[in-house]
């Protein structure tokens, strides 16, 4: 070790440090508290061995000075006395030492003590490597964390531009989405867009789970079920009728997904799934449902929300599936949610559901508003209902709405 000695009286200070140089220690030595102030902010030692009493600076002050300087690292401090009682005791701990040698100076308890600082300093350069390694492991792991928000903001961001961002124009009909992801990335996905002149297709989807797989299935199906994507055969097909393609039905399009997606046996990842076809002209809406929660219809003539009847596996669950699809007709004045449980099944602080009552309760509050508005209500009040902790799962709602009037 490296051992630094205050001692002002020169022959004990000789004898000191030829004994410790015998021992295997590197010393260095001051004549006096001031000398050795100076030496210690020049040199690295272990341990300062220091008498109380000497001219310039006493080794009370020379401790003192060491205790308060920027050093990270620990040095052990004895401090050489002939003063043994309680109070100058209590006086050099205040100072800042460490232990005590009584003068004059035993060398086997001089050596005893000088083993019992040096597991002191061992255990606390130990510590401070550890602290060391610990700091730079946090700064890698912070690293790796501001990537990895870096990369989940970007992720979001491109699942954010795969939302509608222009909704079909279409003179008695209006659209309109809201959508709330609980997390960065969302497992719900939605949209709404034209197949041809006559018929707009609309849906909306949850995968199973959250985080980073539920959104890369999302995305897929988004990529897949994109109107870019509608001379695949999933949503229309080649026909030889004269505009030379048929639409494919909301059963068959259920049908398609689930021989392609099935549910995973190591993640057990599946989704829900609502896909309809409106007919812009005759307002009847075809529609099947995959384990999805059934679209809510709000009737203009009765004031009423009602919930449609609607069966169906989620995608993946069964093969070979028999989905079956539905229809309504619509009315002006009516309006058509679909939605994601996200939305019924939100939690309040007390653990109860948000529930289809209060759903429709909700949509019928909001009717006379315009169809935007509406929604955002809608979206608002299951956050209000969340409360504090906010929704557990994504909120994801689109509607059609008829106008009363049809433009002449």
């Amino acid at each position: 070790m490296r051992i630094l000695i205050a001692e002002d009286e020169a022959v004990s200070r000789k004898l000191l440090q030829r004994t410790l140089e015998k021992w295997g220690h590197h010393v260095i030595s001051a004549a006096n508290g001031e000398v050795a102030w100076k030496i210690f902010q020049d040199e690295k030692v272990d341990i300062v061995i220091s008498d109380w009493m000497m001219p310039v600076m006493d080794g009370l002050e020379l401790i003192k000075r060491i205790r308060n300087s920027q050093t990270t690292k620990y040095v052990y401090i004895f401090l050489l006395s002939a003063k043994s009682n309680k109070e100058d005791l209590i006086a050099g701990i205040e100072a800042g030492a460490d232990d005590f040698i009584i003068k004059p100076v035993d060398q086997a308890e001089l050596k005893a003590r000088l083993r019992s600082g040096q597991r002191i300093v061992d255990l606390e350069q130990d510590l401070a490597s550890r602290n060391e390694a610990l700091e730079e492991a946090n700064q890698v792991i912070t690293q790796i964390y501001d990537k990895m928000q870096q990369d989940l903001r970007a992720a979001a961001k491109i699942q954010e531009s795969l939302l509608p961002k222009v909704l079909p124009e279409i003179p008695g009909i209006h659209f309109g989405w809201d959508f709330r992801p609980c997390d960065q990335l969302a497992g719900d996905i939605l949209n709404i867009f034209r197949l041809d002149e006559k018929h707009v297709a609309i849906y909306v989807l949850d995968v199973s789970n959250h985080g980073v797989p539920a959104a890369l299935l999302a995305v897929t199906l988004s990529r897949i079920l994109s109107p870019q994507m509608a001379q695949s055969f999933m949503l229309k097909r080649p026909s030889n009728d004269s505009c030379g393609y048929q639409l494919t039905s909301p059963a068959e399009v259920a049908q398609h997904l689930n021989s392609q997606f099935p549910m995973s046996s190591e993640t057990g990842q599946y989704f829900t799934f609502l896909y309809g076809i409106l007919n812009t002209t005759t307002y009847e809406f075809v529609y099947v449902c995959a384990g999805h929660p059934s679209p809510v219809h709000f009737v203009h003539q009765t004031g009423k929300a009602i919930s449609l009847e609607s069966e169906g596996m989620p995608i993946g669950f069964m093969d070979d599936y028999p989905y079956q699809q539905q229809s309504l007709n619509l009315q002006p004045g009516d309006r058509l949610f679909l939605y994601s449980d996200g939305i019924n099944e939100a939690l309040s602080d007390l653990d109860e559901q948000f529930g289809e009552e209060r759903l429709r309760q909700a949509i019928e509050e909001g009717v006379n508003q315009p169809l935007k508005q509406s929604l955002m209500q809608v979206t608002g009040k299951i956050i209000d209902w969340c409360g504090i902790a906010g929704p557990k799962d994504d909120v994801s709602i689109l509607a059609i709405e008829i106008e009363k009037t049809n433009p002449s």
